[in-house]
Order: C-alpha cells, then structure tokens, then sequence
C-alpha cells in the first residue's frame, strides 16, 4: 500500500477492528511569517551547518500520522494484534480482499480513548 494514503490505512485498520483515527493533533511546524525561515541563524555564522529551509519532512509526518488506540494500560497480546493488523493493512495494496487474517477478525474492538 502507498503510506501517501492515511485515509486508506485508517479504514483498513477500522475494518480489522482496531479503533485508528486521523484528526485533531497538537502537532505542528513553526513556519516563517515573511518567508526568511532562517533570519535568526543566518547571523550566527557557526550555525551556518544547522541551518535550513523549510521543514519538508516534518510537514510530510504531520500530515500523515495516525494514531493507534495504544496506551499503558493495553495488555500485549493486543499490541501484538494491533501490530499485526498494521502489518496487514500496509501490506494489502488497499484491496479488503487481502483482510482476511483470522487472527485479526476477533470480537473485540479496540477503542481510542477519544
């Protein structure tokens, strides 16, 4: 499966019965209002190395997260599930016909806490 496909990854996940969700983060960039986003740095001549542009990679994990239903208190042999439906999901080229995997179809849902 394209991993440029969040949506997709989280309608498998939730038809594997793990409670996926995309949505509302407190995840985010810090962007230059005037375009210069290395005004600061640029002074300081000894972090010429460390200065960049604008922060392609960050901006590309933000807008592709997906949040699992993972918290201390989830036994392991539901993390196990949750990473095996994950697997299956990015495995399955979006085709709910490669869903298949008895152990995934159990009769519980994992819910967020959302």
């Amino acid at each position: 499966m394209n991993q440029d496909q969040p949506d997709e990854i989280v309608r498998l996940l939730n038809s594997l019965g793990v409670d996926a969700y995309r949505g509302a983060t407190q995840l985010n960039i810090i962007e230059s209002d005037n375009g210069n986003h290395d005004h600061v740095l640029s002074r300081v001549t000894s972090l010429d190395k460390f200065v960049t542009r604008y922060p392609h990679e960050a901006r590309y994990l933000i807008d592709h997260v997906v949040y699992l239903p993972v918290n201390k208190s989830v036994p392991f042999h539901e993390l196990d599930r949750i990473c095996q439906a994950l697997s299956v999901a990015m495995a399955s080229g979006g085709r709910d016909s490669q869903l298949r995997h008895p152990a995934l179809h159990a009769n519980v849902r994992l819910k967020s806490k959302l």
